[in-house]
């Protein structure tokens, strides 16, 4: 049998859980109310108030929930790029994969990037801008575009985010999921980052 506390961090994920059923589903978060949550989680109205103050606090919980999706991410990208000359190929492939696996979780990000209060807009950017410098830290480990100065490099990982959020929403919109498809749409992405990065390795500062 439960102890009281597993049975409340239990009911604590079943909110969550029935927030991203909403999403999965097409819904906007924003356009979900407490007494929907509550009744898909199980529980009375009145019980969403013992984990959460309101539906933004339940939001934050679940950007929590994808910077853990993120950091995952980006520990099997480094774990299995090994040719630095494969890292566009190879990471929008790692990348697709993770998006298509961990689907609700990336259309709850790319929804929060625009819509919703300013408080997950933020918490969101503030996540996909810990990706930007992480990407920063992986150029420099592998010594690429050495002749980039600080202020530059996090331009161009700024702008390497941007266009990957974008293909997110393109890729999560993708009627046709078949591998023809997904490789299609991955080697148009490599392409766009490539001609990005090819920029910057030719890249000179303005005298």
């Amino acid at each position: 049998m439960k102890n009281r506390q597993e049975r409340k961090l239990q009911t604590r994920q079943s909110l969550m859980n029935a927030a991203l059923e909403w999403v999965e589903e097409g819904q906007h978060f924003s356009s979900l109310s407490i007494r929907e949550v509550a009744k898909r989680a199980g529980v009375v109205p009145t019980a969403f108030y013992r984990h959460f103050k309101d539906l933004d606090d339940l939001a934050l919980n679940l950007v929590d929930e994808l910077s853990l999706v993120l950091r995952q991410l980006m520990r099997e990208v480094r774990q299995n790029r090994v040719n630095p000359q494969h890292i566009i190929r190879d990471s929008v492939q790692q990348y697709c994969q993770y998006v298509v696996t961990q689907r609700v979780f990336f259309m709850f990000m790319s929804q929060s990037m625009t819509g919703g209060s300013m408080i997950i807009r933020q918490a969101v950017r503030s996540e996909l801008q810990y990706f930007a410098k992480e990407l920063v830290a992986d150029l420099q480990r592998f010594n690429l575009l050495p002749h980039l100065d600080p202020t530059m490099m996090d331009v161009l990982a700024d702008l390497t985010i941007s266009v990957m959020a974008f293909a997110t929403v393109q890729l999560l919109d993708l009627a046709d999921v078949s591998s023809q498809a997904r490789q299609d749409f991955e080697n148009k992405l490599a392409r766009q980052l490539q001609l990005i990065y090819v920029g910057a390795e030719h890249w000179k500062p303005e005298s």
